[in-house]
């Protein structure tokens, strides 16, 4: 009585084992994937830290007047360069041109005194000896030629005071290295204006605008390696300066100040570099930044960064068997020197690697590449219709 029920059931068993052989029939291979190869190479590479900074003027210099007078004139153009030596301003001369001819007159008078009273103490000298002046009287003579004598000197320093002051007249640009470059700002006084020497009796301000002075504050914690680098300050580090805003402008110069704390508000440790500055073009108080070639990597193994793949947990790099299966390589990373990255660990120099197109590359046992140039990459990847693989898989949802 089963064996019908069994016999006609045979039929749908045969059919859902056809239709499961089906389903596990399998799927085609994959094409092998275009990949552009390069290799690991070796070069010196320089490692820098960069810092917002800011320019002061190694030189400040108030112009300020050293006698009491009427300013006469103002000889120089504001905000010019100035030069060492350089007459500013001048003051009325009348004043002290009459101070220094009485001084002469003082003098000529103190000698005069002093001519009188040493030729009465030789007149009298005999008479001391013969008793007809008496020792007192020639004791007084004598009194009055070192008085005379004081006096000269008197009136000979007030002579020299008094060409001083006249000489203050011309309120001058002070004596400092001539090979340096000046500039100064605007006046504070005008001509008629009466000047004094005091605590606020500025007239002006010059700087020195070349060398120049670049200011950056390095974390306290950078300090040691900043140490080790300078070998204690015997080996001046070398800076490289722009300007934010005009990526041409370069200028060089040397680290040659290390303040001794570090700032306990910032925690910053604030360091000076000498830019020659010599075409002029950084002013003090400017915005700048400051790159420090910290030190050189000699030799290190760099790859075009553009190489670099990742995965949850580390870096790493496509190699290709003989087989054309990829491989990927850990490595471990250094510092960025351009497009190209120093690899610490994981490849030395000459291995062979995939520098483009290893983002579309899934691992799998039965992948292969296939090794193109650049510019086959750069077709196969670019369809006529002008959308990339890349774009047409993310609308595929692959």
């Amino acid at each position: 009585m089963k064996t019908p029920a069994v016999l006609c059931g045979l039929p749908a068993v045969m059919v859902m084992l056809l239709v499961a052989s089906c389903d596990n029939k399998p799927q085609a291979a994959l094409p092998p994937m275009p990949v552009v190869m390069g290799s690991a190479t070796t070069e010196d590479v320089p490692i820098h830290r960069v810092y917002p900074g800011k320019t002061k003027a190694v030189r400040t210099i108030p112009i300020n007047p050293r006698v009491q007078g009427i300013l006469e004139k103002v000889h120089y153009l504001q905000g010019s360069q100035v030069t060492p030596g350089q007459v500013l301003y001048s003051l009325e001369r009348e004043p002290f041109e009459s101070d220094r001819n009485s001084a002469i007159a003082g003098v000529a008078s103190a000698f005069a005194d002093l001519n009188y009273a040493q030729s009465q103490l030789k007149r009298n000298e005999p008479l001391v000896k013969e008793g007809a002046v008496s020792e007192d009287y020639f004791a007084q003579l004598k009194s009055n030629v070192v008085r005379a004598e004081a006096q000269v000197q008197s009136a000979q320093a007030q002579l020299v005071e008094s060409e001083l002051k006249l000489s203050y007249c011309n309120i001058k640009m002070p004596d400092v290295p001539e090979r340096h470059h000046y500039r100064i700002g605007r006046t504070f006084v005008d001509e008629g204006s009466l000047v004094s020497p005091g605590p606020k009796s500025e007239m002006a301000e010059v700087v020195q605008i070349s060398p120049i002075r670049a200011m950056f504050d390095p974390a306290g914690s950078e300090w040691p390696e900043y140490l080790k680098q300078s070998r204690y300050g015997q080996n001046p580090l070398s800076v490289e300066v722009t300007i934010p805003t005009d990526e041409n402008f370069r200028q060089t110069g040397v680290v040659n100040f290390f303040d001794n704390t570090v700032n306990p508000r910032t925690s910053t440790v604030e360091m000076w570099a000498e830019i020659e500055n010599k075409n002029l073009a950084l002013m003090p108080g400017q915005y700048i930044l400051v790159q420090v070639l910290l030190e050189t990597l000699e030799d290190a193994v760099v790859i075009p960064t553009v190489a670099i793949e990742s995965s949850a947990s580390s870096k790493f790099v496509w190699t290709v068997k003989d087989d054309m299966t990829p491989v990927q390589v850990p490595i471990e990373l250094g510092p960025e020197h351009g497009e190209m990255t120093v690899i610490t660990k994981g490849l030395s120099h000459g291995q062979k690697l995939v520098i483009d197109g290893g983002s579309k590359i899934r691992p799998g046992p039965d992948t292969k590449v296939r090794i193109v140039t650049k510019d086959q990459l750069k077709q196969l990847t670019q369809p006529a219709g002008g959308q990339s693989m890349s774009s047409q898989g993310n609308k595929t949802g692959n």
